[in-house]
């Protein structure tokens, strides 16, 4: 995840006043009123596929050490790449890159802020000429619908070091999202869905998302063959010890979308709760990327928001909760199973409604970490001065009566993603999964 502009705005909670938090979002994630669902499209034998040991693989070697915190153009970042198209090759993807391969090169974006590990162990400033998307389909399994694509996006480069040679290691952000996104084809490819998956495991996203601007502005399959996309980034930290949401954000820009996967939320094992993407304006994932299309193509953004160590050297493998990376891939494989049937056609929205819906999914959220134990008298205040202002926006169905809601947005989200992750980061590493 790129964080697009700096700075926490502030937002004075000295007034908390309580409020009502009655809409328990952290036990029924998303009210989808009378909506009778389906049993979820895979059973056991599928989704008991899903493996946190396989994933755990994955990121101890992506963020190990010795890959230097896979800044483009080092020599780590060279071993990342090679070890996920090995991946690729393993799970069967068929690669559509460039001439028959997983790779797509394209010129680089070199960063003189960032630094690299260098073979003889010096470090400089970034000097890539070449950046490389990693691109690979699961076919479809129905000829009259594989042709049509659901586009699966993870980021696979970091930071690089410290100008001390410190690394990066990146493992929550986003060695994990690449280990769900290939997890994720393993699984689904025991069964796949009827559209085609393409899994693009993105270059460059840390410098301004070049990777996904550049496949997309010249893809590999003709573009009006993706009917939506989404990225995978950052995941596998807990917002709390006791409480590890997913969160989805951008859905409400294609309003047939957003509620398919409303519905489907009913299928995580995790609490599933949605975001408008204006909201967090100060950051900036791969799925912005197919907004920006003419015409536009609907995504969103999946991220489990537990921002305890992100962006600094502490984000190491040993942080990541494999309990929620399991949660993630089989609910998505089960949701991607469910929409590539699904013959709805997606409309697309510019710009987010700041509605009383909008303020509903907020306090959602509010109401999950207020279910947390683990939460101090003055988090627990902020939190419910939160939740008041929220239900004064609920009742005049307009998320305005916050004040300015850019002010108040981010300084929830900095509350939410980084002041609880900080004062709260849980046992490292935690538990792991029962797998035999």
């Amino acid at each position: 995840m790129l964080v697009a502009c700096g700075g926490k705005s502030a937002v004075d909670a000295d007034d908390a006043t309580g409020g009502d938090v009655s809409d328990t979002g952290s036990l029924t994630p998303v009210d989808t009123g009378t909506v009778d669902l389906p049993p979820a499209p895979l059973g056991e034998d599928v989704l008991g596929a899903t493996s946190a040991l396989r994933m755990k693989e994955v990121i101890d070697t992506l963020a190990d050490d010795s890959h230097g915190g896979r800044l483009t153009g080092s020599p780590g970042h060279l071993l990342s790449m090679t070890y996920i198209i090995e991946q690729m090759e393993d799970i069967g993807l068929e690669p559509i890159g460039i001439e028959g391969d997983y790779v797509y090169p394209y010129p680089a974006t070199p960063r003189s802020d960032f630094y690299q590990l260098n073979a003889d162990g010096s470090i400089s400033v970034s000097a890539a000429e070449v950046a490389y998307d990693l691109v690979g389909r699961l076919p479809g399994s129905n000829p009259e619908k594989a042709n049509e694509h659901i586009l699966v996006m993870a980021h696979y480069d970091h930071l690089g070091v410290d100008p001390s040679g410190n690394v990066f290691n990146g493992a929550f952000d986003n060695a994990a999202g690449v280990a769900v996104a290939l997890e994720m084809a393993r699984v689904l490819s025991l069964a796949p869905p009827e559209r085609s998956v393409i899994f693009l495991i993105t270059d460059e996203e840390e410098s301004g998302l070049d990777g996904a601007r550049v496949w997309l502005s010249d893809p590999t399959i003709p573009i009006d063959q993706v009917r939506f996309g989404f990225s995978v980034d950052p995941v596998g930290r807990p917002s709390l010890p006791d409480y590890r949401p997913a969160l989805i954000i951008g859905a409400e820009r294609s309003p047939e979308l957003q509620q398919m996967w409303r519905d489907m939320a009913h299928w995580n094992e995790a609490p599933t709760l949605f975001l408008a993407r204006d909201l967090v304006p100060v950051f900036a994932s791969d799925q912005d990327e197919l907004y920006k299309l003419d015409p536009p193509i609907p995504g969103f953004w999946f991220v489990n928001p537990g921002f305890s160590f992100y962006h600094t050297v502490n984000d190491t493998a040993e942080t990541i909760d494999y309990r929620i990376l399991k949660a993630d891939v089989r609910f998505l494989a089960n949701a991607l199973t469910s929409v590539a049937r699904s013959d709805v056609d997606y409309s697309f929205e510019p710009e987010s409604p700041m509605d009383g819906d909008t303020a509903r999914d907020i306090k959602r959220m509010m109401n999950g970490l207020l279910s947390s134990e683990v939460l101090t008298d003055s988090e627990r205040d902020y939190a419910l001065w939160v939740v008041s202002m929220l239900d004064q926006a609920i009742a005049a169905d307009d998320l305005n009566e916050v004040g300015n809601i850019q002010a108040f947005s981010v300084a929830v989200a900095y509350f939410v993603m980084f002041d609880l992750g900080e004062a709260h980061p849980g046992p490292i590493p935690p538990p792991f999964p029962d797998e035999e």
